[in-house]
């Protein structure tokens, strides 16, 4: 019998925003803020981590060991955000006293923090502090994972407008005040204000008034024409002990993904009561459904762009705004597909097994060097593009995360398994089975069926459970 105990998660709930003109402005000053105050974060610890850089770099000249100049070069502390918080409240009132051009004023150097709530670049500079600890981490190997590169600067109009807004639990400011009315705090002369939502908010209401939910923390976004508010709750959640009847009944399902065929299946899954089962569910292309429209966008937007132009002109603002709306909705489309297939998957079985995956060098360039050129360089450019349209590393993260919620759990077969050339019902491997074969037939039992149906077979029957 299936028993469910009571887990405490954190949960984010996203709802798209309807804000005034007046409105939209807020939230643009707020993202500036944040943005800025992420760098200035970042600058001090770039400027500190440089000082003890040169001294480093003098011991080298001097002619010493590079791996014992960075040991016996001049220690310095790299401030952390609580640091870099306390320098930016002493120096943000201050007149600049550095060289100024001809003609500008001398004003405070960080006019952007004014009306505006300390909580957005605040919490920016936490991120900073964050983005400086993961790059230490990764050079030293103490960080799982791929390396992490040195942070980089937020850049005005190439970083993503968002901010994070923090409060009091106890005394909450970011609140619903109906279904459909979601209150923002203010601060620094900028009062609280209550946006209007495109969705409704009545089940997290719900949850918040049965004290089974509270809201921790508020980060509003930008995605092309719409701005999104990401509500994190700490949730009292039903997990279920194990699967229900009917996913003990079902089994394990295996899930081949691919290009031709977004997932080849095992066993038969229902996506829609409609459709009915299938055991193929076909590849959306998503980026060639809208890739026309988008090119042209990006034609108008390039020929609207003035190079060295201190301003660009209204008519490129309105053609960058229409090709980041067609990003924003190719996006949403993208995830949404993805979300019914992994919903559906934990919710009809009671195991579901896929490969490991390695997205990262099946998209690799193979553009190779001037001294060793590769090949068929355009085409491993389409299929790089059609993988990370089909988005395989978002849909494993999907179903990772909501098995749990539904009782599932997780198999996987290695990354180098031979799926598609091992027969699945006698296991005799194809050695010379190629991409261009689209049907396996093996020579020891005489099986003929399509290459993706065979190998998610395979899937099914080798892989081994995950450990939670």
């Amino acid at each position: 019998m299936t028993t469910t105990s009571t887990t405490e998660t954190l949960r984010a709930y996203r709802y798209a925003l309807d804000p005034t003109p007046a409105q939209v402005e807020i939230l643009q000053r707020y993202a500036t803020a944040a943005r800025c105050g992420y760098n200035f974060a970042l600058g001090y610890m770039v400027a500190v981590h440089q000082k003890w850089a040169r001294g480093r770099d003098a011991l080298i000249a001097a002619g010493m060991d590079k791996a014992v100049a960075n040991k016996a070069a001049p220690k310095v502390k790299v401030p952390n955000a609580f640091r870099a918080q306390a320098f930016f409240r002493e120096t943000k009132g201050r007149p600049f006293t550095g060289p100024l051009p001809e003609g500008v004023e001398r004003t405070t150097p960080y006019p952007w923090w004014e009306g505006v709530s300390n909580r957005a670049y605040y919490t920016a500079m936490e991120d900073a502090a964050t983005a400086w600890k993961n790059w230490m981490d990764s050079a030293s190997g103490r960080r799982a994972g791929g390396p992490v590169g040195y942070p980089r600067f937020k850049r005005r109009g190439r970083a993503r407008e968002r901010f994070r807004l923090v409060h009091n639990v106890k005394k909450p400011e970011i609140r619903f005040e109906t279904s459909r009315r979601l209150r923002i705090p203010g601060g620094g002369g900028q009062s609280a204000f209550t946006v209007r939502l495109h969705q409704d908010a009545r089940d997290l209401l719900r949850l918040i008034a049965d004290g089974r939910a509270v809201v921790n923390s508020l980060t509003v976004s930008r995605d092309g024409h719409r701005w999104h508010a990401s509500v994190l709750c700490r949730v009292e959640q039903h997990i279920p002990s194990g699967p229900s009847r009917r996913q003990a009944a079902a089994g394990r399902i295996g899930a081949d993904l691919g290009v031709k065929a977004l997932a080849a299946l095992s066993d038969p899954l229902t996506l829609t009561p409609a459709a009915g089962p299938t055991t193929l569910i076909p590849n959306p292309r998503h980026l060639a459904a809208t890739e026309r429209k988008l090119a042209r966008a990006q034609r108008v937007m390039s020929r609207r762009f003035v190079r060295g132009a201190a301003q660009q002109s209204k008519g490129y603002a309105e053609a960058r705004a229409r090709v980041a709306k067609l990003h924003a909705q190719l996006a949403a489309r993208r995830t949404g597909a993805l979300h019914l297939i992994s919903k559906r998957l934990v919710q009809q079985y009671a195991e579901i097994a896929l490969e490991s995956l390695n997205t990262k060098g099946m998209t690799s360039s193979a553009k190779g060097t001037l001294q060793s050129p590769g090949r068929n360089v355009r085409q491993k450019a389409g299929l790089n593009r059609a993988i990370l349209d089909a988005g395989f590393g978002e849909l494993n993260r999907q179903i990772a995360y909501k098995a749990a919620w539904h009782g599932a759990t997780l198999a996987r077969v290695p990354t180098f398994f031979p799926s598609s050339k091992t027969c699945s019902a006698c296991g005799w491997i194809d050695t010379e089975l190629t991409l261009a074969d689209r049907e396996f037939a093996c020579r020891s039992c005489g099986i003929v069926l399509d290459r993706d149906a065979n190998a998610a077979r395979n899937i099914k029957n080798h892989a081994v459970p995950v450990q939670p």
